[in-house]
């Protein structure tokens, strides 16, 4: 890659740089690093030819044939194995490594010469979590659950989580799912069980932060199972915004969505600034932190029964006439289907379902006393099907059909 500067006497026109780009590709966070690359590409007016390899075992073999036949100018990589190491430490060409296990102040062996690391900015993700889950009062505690497949990531994001809620006075408290760290084939898997009781067991309401999604959609089915509310009793915030995990989980789970497009771009500049020729910049200025955090229904301060219940009836007033349901109500009300009836039906002493056709019944009877419409015209301004449900449904409710009943009134 080149990064040009007024005083850069390379001709735009040279042959692009020839970079191994090496991330798991299938996760949200090296999807967003890859388009921050290709960010600060059009930015710059660089040309790299990127070549792409999975940091998995082909990695090992797709790296030793690139050096072997002198076809790589750069590497951006993590590494989490040790011959990928082994071969990283082979190269003699710039790299820059990134990922949360170089959070450590030193890695146990020798890293290539010349190099630069992009690291997460753990502090500031930390307070981000804070921030948005104390933005709702009343917390007795504060907590934090490891993954139960580790590799130093979760025990790292766990140190700086516990760290920010214990400054600020918070009773916190940290579940590990292991005694040892574990690889992420670990036969014993997470232990639920444990879990369960664990989250029974701590001060409500809490603040919960998992060391993932994964973590925080186990935590919210286990909380189902032992009835405990989420987020009434506890508010769930995941780590690393997977759209499948958060957007389907009941209740959708909050997440801190890393911000992998700025580590994209602080990894592209780095390297082409040491492509270039120039020093590695320092690790201070390679950090990233996090987009601004969705509020989403696992950590939703959970309203009064008469704002969800005042949300539901506005809404079946204006369009259950237009064919409105009881899924149509509880998505418009944005909580879970079981929250909008019980509270509904606590409040107003029937069901959702109830309500809709007692509203229906209701615009029937005025459309049948103040004007000459026939009844199919009636019915499909109503919602009913056909002329005969309304007949049904109005024979059911007042006794007489709809016409015996306008004569009457």
């Amino acid at each position: 890659m080149r990064i040009h500067s007024p005083n850069d006497a390379t001709p735009r026109n040279a042959s692009p740089r020839r970079v191994l780009v090496a991330l798991w590709m299938n996760g949200v966070f090296g999807g967003d690093v890859i388009d921050g690359i290709h960010d600060e590409l059009r930015d710059s007016g660089a040309a790299w030819r990127i070549r792409f390899a999975d940091s998995d075992k082909l990695y090992d073999s797709s790296l030793h044939w690139m050096l072997r036949e002198n076809v790589l100018d750069g590497v951006i990589s993590y590494f989490h194995m040790p011959s990928q190491l082994a071969a990283l430490r082979r190269t003699r060409v710039p790299i820059v490594l990134f990922g949360e296990h170089l959070a450590d102040p030193a890695p146990a062996v020798s890293l290539p010469p010349l190099r630069a690391r992009v690291d997460m900015d753990l502090p500031a993700i930390a307070r981000a979590a804070a921030d948005h889950l104390l933005s709702r009062a009343g917390f007795r505690s504060a907590c934090y659950v490891e993954s139960p497949f580790d590799h130093g990531w979760s025990r790292h994001r766990g140190d700086a989580v516990v760290a920010e809620f214990r400054r600020r006075g918070l009773d916190t408290r940290r579940f590990l799912h292991y005694g040892e760290p574990s690889p992420l084939d670990a036969p014993s898997g997470p232990d639920l069980d444990g879990l369960a009781s664990w989250l029974r067991d701590i001060p409500k309401p809490a603040a919960v932060v998992a060391a993932n999604d994964a973590t925080a959609d186990d935590i919210i089915r286990i909380c189902e199972t032992a009835d405990i509310a989420v987020p009434r009793d506890v508010a769930v915030l995941g780590m690393d915004d997977n759209p499948v995990l958060c957007r389907h989980s009941e209740p959708n789970i909050s997440s801190v969505h890393f911000d992998g497009r700025c580590a994209g771009r602080l990894a592209a500049r780095a390297l082409g600034a040491m492509m270039d020729g120039r020093p590695a910049p320092s690790r201070e200025t390679l950090r990233y932190s996090c987009t601004p955090i969705a509020k989403r229904g696992s950590t939703a301060a959970t309203p009064s029964i008469g704002e969800i219940v005042q949300r539901a009836l506005d809404y079946i007033d204006a369009n259950a006439c237009s064919g409105a349901t009881l899924d149509d109500v509880v998505r418009h009300c944005r909580h879970s289907r079981t929250l909008v009836t019980m509270r509904f039906r606590q409040m107003t002493g029937k069901s959702v379902v109830q309500a809709i056709r007692d509203r229906r019944l209701d615009e029937a009877r005025r459309l049948l006393r103040e004007t000459s419409l026939p009844a199919d015209e009636i019915a499909s301004l109503c919602g009913y099907e056909s002329a005969s449900t309304l007949s049904r449904a109005f024979a059911k409710a007042t006794g007489l059909p709809p016409g015996a009943w306008r004569r009457v009134k």
